[in-house]
């Protein structure tokens, strides 16, 4: 913390003669925090403030002044609104500082012009015991309009960067889930049937070899083309054919025109992982996986992978299953916002689906500022 950094302990005195936060938003930012405009309760606060103001000035007003305090008031609304939206857009010192050297010109205009026309005597000298009120008002509302966006947008970057932290683990966590308990169970076949001499151990080598080429470049990328997944998908099912012997089937159909599409890396395994867990192993005659990628209307693809097992179970999904999935859609939310989204469903014809919907690359969302 720098020595200019005010503390607990410690006066802020440039806040008296020159107040507001003291962070200033980059465009990078206030464009991750939302440009949202002001809400109606916003806009209901404010006019009734001015309401309030407006009536209680009505009331004072000398006889004969309403008029020209009616439209002073219509001036100091309008404003008053404009410097509001300007400090909803930008909450900085500076923007503070000039919209109330605004409202002060538009208070001195009037009031001036006002009572030049009115007639000696008290009339004249109230005009300016209004504007003075008036002006502290205005001041104080512009104040708080300030200092509460810029808290609703720290707040809104503090939430971006605690979820994005969250979503970077989740990402490690689905990379810890696809990769130690199949390599350790590929790992331990292969030791096997090196020891037992079996003629699958070279095949087996090579796959997992393979596979690992493949897929561990991949997680040190945010997102990746949709081709270079199926490519470790492909290598991911050579390795479990040569496990699973029979037992699996496995069937990959890509459009040409979807592989242009991205997601972020091992989305896509971790449904085929899981299909063959759940869809395939627990069956004695074990089953069929099917990954089926088709172009949509607009550069999106629909990616489907299908097992022929029993299905969703009754209830609450699997825990397991759970956290693969809650992770897989935290980070498509992450990559592409609304636009992209993951299905489970029962097959048709039995077994499993999971679907996902990936929009074009162009709507990938911009990642945050380091």
């Amino acid at each position: 913390m720098s020595a200019d950094t005010p503390t607990a302990d410690r006066i802020d005195w440039s806040q008296l003669w020159y107040p507001g936060p003291r962070r200033r938003f980059t465009a990078a930012e206030m464009a991750r925090a939302g440009r949202d405009r002001p809400s109606r309760t916003f806009g209901v606060m404010l006019t009734i403030t001015l309401a309030m103001l407006a009536q209680g000035a009505l009331q004072a007003a000398p006889a004969g002044e309403v008029a020209r305090l009616a439209g002073l008031l219509v001036a100091v609304y309008v404003a008053a609104w404009y410097g509001a939206l300007r400090l909803w857009a930008e909450p900085a010192r500076r923007t503070l500082l000039r919209e109330t050297l605004l409202v002060v010109a538009v208070f001195l205009l009037f009031a001036l012009g006002l009572r030049w026309r009115m007639a000696p005597g008290a009339a004249r000298d109230w005009i300016f015991h209004f504007g003075a009120a008036a002006f502290g008002l205005t001041t104080l509302t512009y104040w708080f309009v300030t200092v509460f966006r810029a808290h609703q947008i720290e707040a809104r970057l503090r939430e971006h960067e605690e979820r994005e932290r969250a979503l970077e683990l989740a990402r490690q966590l689905a990379t810890a889930q696809v990769q130690p308990h199949f390599l350790f169970n590929s790992l331990a076949s292969l030791q096997h049937w090196v020891d037992t001499r079996d003629d699958r151990a070279g095949p087996m080598l090579a796959a997992l070899t393979g596979y690992l080429r493949a897929t561990l470049p991949l997680f040190e990328r945010r997102v990746l083309p949709l081709a270079d997944e199926l490519q470790a998908v492909q290598r991911y099912l050579d390795v479990m054919r040569l496990r699973l012997g029979e037992r699996l089937a496995s069937e990959v159909h890509a459009d040409p025109a979807a592989l242009r599409v991205v997601l972020p890396p091992g989305l896509l395994l971790t449904l085929v992982e899981n299909a063959i867990e759940h869809g395939v192993s627990p069956r004695l005659h074990g089953g069929r996986v099917t990954v089926r990628c088709t172009a949509t209307p607009g550069g999106g693809a629909r990616v489907g992978v299908a097992d022929d097992g029993p299905g969703l179970p009754p209830g609450p999904v699997p825990d397991a299953a759970g956290v693969g999935l809650s992770n897989t859609r935290a980070r498509l939310a992450q990559a592409f916002g609304e636009r992209a989204r993951l299905q489970l469903a029962d097959a048709p014809d039995g077994g499993c689906v999971a679907t996902v919907d990936l929009p074009p690359p162009e709507t990938l969302l911009a990642p945050s500022p380091t």
